[in-house]
């Protein structure tokens, strides 16, 4: 196999918590005087990474860790009842397992929020689970290579979001970008992912190669 390890996003990825996120952020925009955002207004913020989301909600920086923290929270409630992004991504990723190469999840939400998710989902083959912070996927990711000793070649990492591109770039490891999530699919490509992937299987046939 071409790849040794696969690590995936969770939100927006496997789990589909865009909509409960969008509740959670309407709970939380009175406290942290945000702009209020309405159901129109997603498809445009679909197209902006992370920084610029930030800006145009106009969060100062020094609350987004308390932000998210409380946002982790208040998802941890609901977390059992949401859906997978797509039916069939788990047992694509049992199946990519099955091949040999290791899987594990990095994401900015909790451990106890994907734990919890993949309990509900039956899916407890994953080889771990890092949580990291909202821009600390690249760090976190160098970290677990060097770790495992492995080379930037034999990884791919697998996101929906514009800052898992970047993350990965500067990982220097392979990214494929799925059509599905958060980010939509022409800001994806305007970032050049090493692979766009539409259908869960394609990433199967990603991990086939040699």
């Amino acid at each position: 196999m071409k790849y040794k390890y696969v690590f995936f996003d969770f939100d927006g990825t496997l789990a589909d918590t865009e909509e409960v996120n969008f509740v959670i952020y309407q709970k939380l925009a009175e406290k942290y005087n945000l702009r209020n955002i309405t159901l129109d207004e997603l498809g445009h913020l679909k197209k902006m990474s992370a920084k610029e989301i930030i800006e145009y909600v106009e969060l100062k920086k020094r609350y987004l860790p308390f932000m998210l923290k409380r946002g982790k929270k208040l998802l941890t409630q609901d977390i059992r009842n949401v859906k997978l992004c797509k039916s069939d991504i788990l047992d694509i990723v049992k199946q990519i397992k099955s091949l040999g190469v290791k899987v594990a999840i990095i994401t900015t939400n909790s451990k106890t929020n994907v734990e919890m998710f993949l309990e509900e989902h039956n899916a407890d083959y994953f080889d771990f689970i890092s949580s990291s912070t909202m821009f600390g996927k690249e760090s976190k990711i160098r970290k677990i290579m060097k770790k495992e000793k492995l080379k930037k070649s034999e990884v791919l990492y697998v996101g929906d979001e514009i800052r898992d591109i970047h993350a990965a770039n500067r990982a220097g490891i392979d990214v494929a970008s799925v059509g599905w999530g958060y980010n939509t699919v022409e800001s994806l490509k305007k970032n050049k992912p090493k692979y766009l992937v539409y259908e869960s299987d394609e990433l199967l046939d990603i991990c086939k190669q040699e």
